[in-house]
């Protein structure tokens, strides 16, 4: 057998010229490409024809059989094709340099097929690597298995966006029509009339990239990388965005279908804690709540960036429960660098002068970082939305304020109301934070500087009433890891009055922010974090946050300490309860023999009495109370917790990832991530050594935030 006959059998006597619609069917979507490509020959059909140089082994111009031309036809196709067994076919830059073309629209087309299955090679590229490459769709392995991919380069954004789906499912082995569009927000990928995936994509196509465009190869700083073996029908790109009609005709069909992935129902995905709905997640950011709607921002690497150009991914919220992610609020700058963690407000007396309807501006503030040499290095920087948050712009006359020290960082601002200027603190290297004062969030003044002891990056900084008594309100100053000072704020200095204190004692607790102008009327100090290390095999996403808790001040028998306690809107999910009371457990019993399940909000009152201990094992994994060392034990991780009048009261968020274990209100918490056995869904309440006594306990079985 020759070659040809593995991938073609013989066409029948026919013209074999690109099919265009009849007389009222709209414009051809080729009429106003950049570039056509049929196979016939080496020349585009465009308005400004140029000729594609065939670099190795192609073949131009073999003919497809009949079931075969008879679909070419019908997709714009001429019915013959191009046969590559590891060359490829070199554009160049096209006529008149016409394939450099910028703008913030465009779309790409490939019809292709590898009759023996396999792929992994370069499939159609402008490229030049990571920070010039222009457009590419590519088949590779991403790490989950063989995909097909398309990437897009930006004047405006470090790297490139991406967009993928796996080839397995597809038919490895079959014909394909790959199309990518790009409407200057979004990046979206349609296989075979299906969208597959989508991704925020903004600013200007990348300009002076030198690169030839290849089929069948890509080109990085002058070396060709090739390799594919199977046959292409036809290639076009155009600088606009195709409509959904056209996309469908140039698939052979009459309409177009939504294939992208079902996530939140994969097997490791948190029910009710919040995740991006792909890739990695990790500080929480910009936590403003604004017209009744609590937004959350967080640090998101989409894929194709170098590690310090994230994005700020954004979510929205009414109850704090239930979340829906949106674009990306901010993508990296290509002068300023990455989007680095970093905070919001409500300018409510535009101070900014931002303010261009009856919307108030929200304004993020945020570090931009990124690799010395593309931009200024740990400058802060703002951002504004006048449309209530929708959509962000950078401030043209960044940043507003300049390096200091180190990788200086993650400014947290507030409005402090006695002095009407807004107060910036910042991480600046080592454990040392600073305070800074605005009148107007862009000129900014040092106050004074903060030491936390083997703390560093992310600060926070809120007033507290102690023990909700709004005439007594004490001062905190966070770190990343948790640890916290109480103290006194002037608007000046910050004093404290404490020694270094712990809100977490779990092993995945770090960056937590707390959400601005949440009104007086609720009063509520509400916060959240990035449960960091957690681990999600064969997901889609990683990483995970917290669930929401609410953070007060109470007097204690060592002095004020912070307490966290979700927030009661979990109550929204829950689900039928059941419950026990004055219920006596001997060694060997278990209370929750009944239950089971990977959902739960567990809460429980406690006698151990004369027992040494008393544990409750979540899907295998103990959470351990201990008489003697007033201990509470999770996952490898202690925290101090007295028994309050012989007793101790315990709350445990189960979900499928994650151990939250908060201690007589919240005065010890342990924030752990875990991976339990598949098979393991009990729940056990037993006491050790002695009788214990359960003065009450509630098991709420819990419903999924994303169902």
């Amino acid at each position: 057998m020759t070659q040809m006959t593995w991938a073609i059998g013989l066409v029948t006597a026919a013209a074999l010229t690109a099919v265009h619609p009849a007389s009222g069917e709209g414009t051809w979507p080729f009429s106003d490409a950049i570039a056509v490509w049929h196979m016939a020959d080496a020349r585009d059909s465009s308005t400004k024809p140029d000729e594609l140089a065939v670099r190795g082994d192609v073949k131009l111009g073999v003919p497809l059989n009949d079931r075969e031309q008879e679909d070419s036809l019908r997709r714009g196709g001429d019915g013959r094709v191009a046969v590559f067994e590891g060359g490829y076919l070199d554009a160049g830059q096209g006529v008149d340099g016409k394939l450099n073309f910028g703008g913030n629209a465009m779309s790409m087309l490939l019809r292709l097929r590898a009759p023996t299955g396999k792929w992994g090679d370069p499939l159609m590229a402008k490229h030049g690597g990571h920070d010039r490459e222009v457009y590419n769709i590519f088949s590779c392995d991403l790490g989950a298995g063989l995909a097909f991919g398309a990437e897009l380069g930006s004047d405006e954004v470090a790297g490139m966006h991406q967009v993928s789906t796996p080839i397995a499912p597809l038919g490895p082995a079959e014909w394909h029509d790959v199309v990518v569009r790009w409407d200057g927000k979004v990046l979206q990928l349609f296989v075979d009339g299906a969208l597959r995936d989508d991704a925020t994509a903004v600013g200007v196509l990348r300009q002076g990239n030198r690169e030839p465009l290849l089929i069948g190869a890509e080109s990085v700083s002058g070396q060709v990388k090739s390799g594919f073996r199977g046959l292409v029908d036809h290639a076009a790109v155009w600088s606009r965005a195709l409509s959904d009609a056209e996309i469908a005709r140039l698939c052979g069909l009459e309409s177009l279908g939504d294939k992208r992935p079902s996530y939140y129902a994969e097997k490791h995905r948190p029910q009710f804690h919040f995740t991006a709905q792909k890739h990695w997640i990790n500080d929480p950011n910009g936590l403003v709540y604004y017209d009744g709607v609590y937004h959350l921002c967080f640090q998101h690497q989409p894929p194709g960036r170098p590690g310090a150009y994230k994005d700020w991914g954004h979510a929205v919220s009414t109850d704090l429960v239930h979340w829906k992610q949106l674009s990306s609020a901010l993508v990296p700058h290509r002068i300023w660098g990455g989007c680095w963690s970093g905070s919001a407000v409500v300018d409510v007396h535009n101070t900014t002068g931002f303010q261009a309807n009856n919307e108030k501006p929200i304004v993020a503030i945020l570090t931009n970082g990124g690799t010395p040499g593309q931009g200024p290095l740990c400058t802060q920087c703002i951002a504004f939305s006048t449309d209530a948050g929708s959509t962000f712009s950078y401030y043209q006359q960044n940043p507003v304020l300049g390096h200091i020290a180190g990788c200086n960082r993650d400014p947290k601002v507030i409005w402090h109301d006695p002095t009407k200027k807004w107060i910036m603190a910042l991480y600046l290297d080592g454990n040392e934070y600073a305070l800074f004062a605005s009148p107007d969030l862009k000129l900014w003044e040092q106050l004074c500087v903060v030491n936390l002891p083997g703390v560093s990056e992310c600060p926070d900084l809120f007033p507290l009433a102690v023990a909700g008594d709004p005439s007594v309100t004490k001062w905190i100053f966070w770190g990343a890891n948790g640890n916290y000072l109480i103290g006194s704020f002037d608007g000046r200095t910050f004093q404290s009055e404490s020694e270094l204190l712990r809100a977490d004692y779990g092993a995945n607790f770090y960056a937590a922010q707390t959400w601005s102008d949440i009104p007086q009327a609720d009063g509520r100090r509400i916060q959240i974090a990035w449960m960091a290390g957690g681990k999600y095999p064969g997901m889609p996403f990683t990483q995970q946050l917290s669930f929401p808790t609410e953070v007060t001040l109470q007097s204690t028998p060592t002095g004020l300490r912070i307490h966290r306690v979700p927030v009661r809107e979990i109550g929204r999910l829950h689900q039928s309860a059941r419950e026990w009371s004055d219920s006596l457990i001997k060694p060997g019993d278990n209370l929750f023999s009944e239950m089971t399940g990977e959902l739960f909000d567990i809460r429980a009152e406690i006698e151990p009495g004369n027992a040494p201990a008393v544990v409750i094992q979540v899907r295998g994994e103990p959470v351990r109370y201990d008489v003697a060392s007033e201990t509470l034990s999770c996952l490898g991780r202690s925290a101090p917790l007295k028994l309050q009048n012989g007793r101790v009261r315990l709350q445990i968020l189960v979900d499928r990832t994650s151990l939250e274990v908060f201690g007589n209100d919240g005065a010890s918490v342990l924030t752990s991530c875990f991976l339990p056995a598949d098979e393991n869904r009990s729940l056990v309440l037993e006491t050790i050594g002695a009788d214990a006594r359960i003065t009450r306990a509630t098991v709420y079985p819990m419903k999924s935030i994303w169902q």
